[in-house]
């Protein structure tokens, strides 16, 4: 319940209308209770089994005519006889209500979807915010089912369910007062069903929370199944690991079968019980109104009117109860958004950030420790890095996997915040700057390059959305990727696929340079930009990097140590620390890491050869 209450701030905006709906479903309430009560006039005056005829007493049509003098006076305001203007009143208040509904029902499914619409944006914004760290400890198919699947959830409790509850209490409350105002004690009796029926609402709301946060649960963990499957389908299919797959899907599926069949035994239980709950809370009530009947205390009007609103409150109750567990699964699924909203991995501008408008000097790694925990728990850590570039030096990281140098690249544009140290740029703490006017100054180009289901213009353009044609065409020549465009039918309004599956290693890489091109950022970082292509590729790759490299700042992670040999520094990192740094001669000369890593790269083609022979 305190989830809910947490996401409620996302109703006050629409407040108003909200009072406007629930104004509207009182009045729908009191035409309602009207129509009810006309089969009172019904059954005492226009039937031929009338007040005379019923055997009642003076006492009980004195308090009828009592009782129900307004609805005479409402009856005698229309035209004919009582069988005509009862049937005038029955059309005249369905439909007065029936507008009441209507406006009420579109009122509250507007407010249900602005709701869900800011919830959807203000959680896609807050997953946005995050740092990289969040995104280590949270899978792809995860965070989609919360977007997605929970909030959809919401959706149903805040557009429908909760108008339906509004609705539902305000006819019940209307229809047990209607009943008191007949007789209070024939209204006792028709509400001892409500503790038992309180008693077991709550009970099945219970187990059907535990049982739905468990079902987001397998719904998550399926959707993550998905993702992985069709993403890495060229893995899967390379590997023959089709029925493995499948075999793991099929798993998920059958967990969450049994989750949803679990939710629908308590769910469909649910009627059965509140409906025999009310035939045996009948069945003293037809005694007492019989016995009063026979004593001439009661007439078959207020009786039948009694019976009447009595039959239309049971139908709420099971409403409500329904409506609960609906509402009890809103929760689990609020309950995993709100997860969401307090994990706070994301990296913060300080209150007084200023904009970083140009870098005209150098970077300076001063005492940078760092250490964090990814989603299997092992520790990723820097230690005492101290490192100074001055602007427009080409810088290469080397070393072993997991030695640390994506982590310390990383750092530059606060994918990740130091542990303790600073990054300066130009003097300045880089956390004083703003991150959008640090990262405007960085452009990047990694190893597995991600381009979006989109036109090869919008792709190239995405670091810069409004830029003009003949911009986009210059980045793209410059990355050597213009003439391969050209040769697409649609050219560079051709559609590339997901993750640019349409073009080739090689493409994808030179429209990703393209794109950093025409960001024009004065630092570059290249993580293993050309380690995954192959001869030919590299070779137009490299090039292309060669024009985006000149006049900047470039960090380069490199596997192949070719490919840095005229790097102004090269820097080599081991377990997280700086052991070596230097020219790629004078690292040479020390024999140390460096030298051992040449030695490997220059050894591997002669094996290769000896192992050809």
């Amino acid at each position: 319940m305190n989830d809910i209450r947490r996401l409620l701030h996302f109703v006050r905006p629409y407040g108003a209308i909200l009072l406007f709906s629930l104004l509207l479903l009182v009045f729908a309430g009191l035409f309602e209770v009207q129509t009810t009560a006309l089969s009172v006039e019904l059954f005492d005056k226009a039937l031929p089994l009338g007040l005379n005829a019923s055997g009642a007493t003076q006492q009980a049509i004195a308090i009828s005519q009592q009782k129900f003098a307004y609805l005479d006076r409402l009856l005698s305001l229309l035209p004919g006889k009582i069988v005509t203007q009862l049937s005038i009143a029955l059309l005249l208040f369905t439909f007065l209500k029936g507008i009441c509904l209507y406006q009420s029902n579109y009122s509250m499914s507007y407010v249900g979807q602005k709701v869900v619409t800011d919830l959807r944006n203000q959680l896609y914004r807050h997953v946005l915010g995050q740092s990289m760290g969040f995104f280590s400890l949270n899978s792809t198919g995860n965070l989609m089912s919360r977007l997605s699947g929970d909030v959809e959830q919401v959706q149903e409790a805040v557009s429908t369910t909760i108008a339906e509850l509004v609705r539902e209490i305000v006819l019940l409350l209307f229809l047990a007062a209607w009943i008191f105002y007949i007789d209070w004690k024939l209204a006792v009796i028709s509400l001892t069903i409500a503790p038992v029926a309180l008693v077991l609402t709550l009970t099945m709301g219970k187990r059907i929370r535990r049982v739905s946060l468990r079902s987001r649960e397998n719904i998550a963990t399926m959707n993550d199944l998905v993702q992985q499957s069709i993403t890495g389908m060229r893995i899967v299919k390379a590997f023959g690991m089709e029925k493995h797959e499948e075999a793991r899907f099929g798993a998920s599926a059958g967990r969450l079968l049994r989750s949803n069949m679990k939710a629908a035994r308590i769910l469909f239980l649910n009627s059965p019980l509140m409906e025999f709950l009310g035939v045996l809370c009948f069945v003293p009530l037809l005694y007492y109104a019989d016995l009063r009947i026979k004593e001439g205390t009661l007439t078959f009007g207020m009786f039948g009117g009694s019976l009447f609103a009595l039959f239309r409150m049971y139908d709420p109750i099971r409403k409500l109860s329904r409506i609960h567990v609906q509402f009890q699964r809103a929760f689990a699924s609020a309950s995993r958004l709100v997860e969401i909203f307090d994990t706070h991995v994301e990296i913060q501008d300080r209150p007084e950030a200023q904009s970083l408008k140009e870098f005209s000097d150098s970077i300076v790694f001063e005492n940078v420790h760092f250490q964090y925990r990814d989603a299997t728990g092992e520790a990723r850590v820097l230690k005492d890095i101290n490192l100074e570039v001055k602007r427009k030096q080409v810088i290469a990281v080397v070393g072993s996997s997991g030695a640390g140098k994506s982590t310390l690249v990383g750092l530059i544009p606060r994918f990740y915040d130091v542990s303790s140290g600073r990054i300066l740029v130009d003097g300045t703490d880089i956390r004083d700057f703003t991150q959008e006017s640090l990262r405007s100054m960085i452009a990047v180009v990694t190893q597995e390059t991600f381009l979006f289901n989109d036109t090869v213009r919008n792709n190239i353009a995405y670091g810069d959305v409004g830029a003009s044609e003949s911009r986009i065409m210059a980045a793209a020549s410059a990355a050597l990727a213009h003439d391969f465009i050209m040769r697409f039918s649609m050219q560079y309004e051709t559609v590339i696929g997901e993750r640019g599956q349409r073009l080739s290693g090689g493409e994808r890489q030179r429209i990703s340079i393209a794109r950093a091109i025409l960001k024009n950022s004065p630092i570059l970082i290249l993580d293993e930009a050309t380690s995954a292509l192959d001869t030919e590729s590299e070779k137009l790759v490299q090039q292309a990097l060669s024009n985006l490299m000149q006049d900047r700042t470039t960090f380069v992670i490199a596997h192949r140590l070719s490919t840095i040999r005229s790097a102004d520094i090269i820097v080599v990192l081991d377990r997280g620390r700086i052991v070596e740094k230097g020219t790629h001669e004078e690292l040479l000369r020390k024999s140390g890491f460096y030298y051992r890593f040449h030695k490997i790269q220059n050894e591997e083609p002669l094996l290769a050869g000896q192992a050809d022979e």
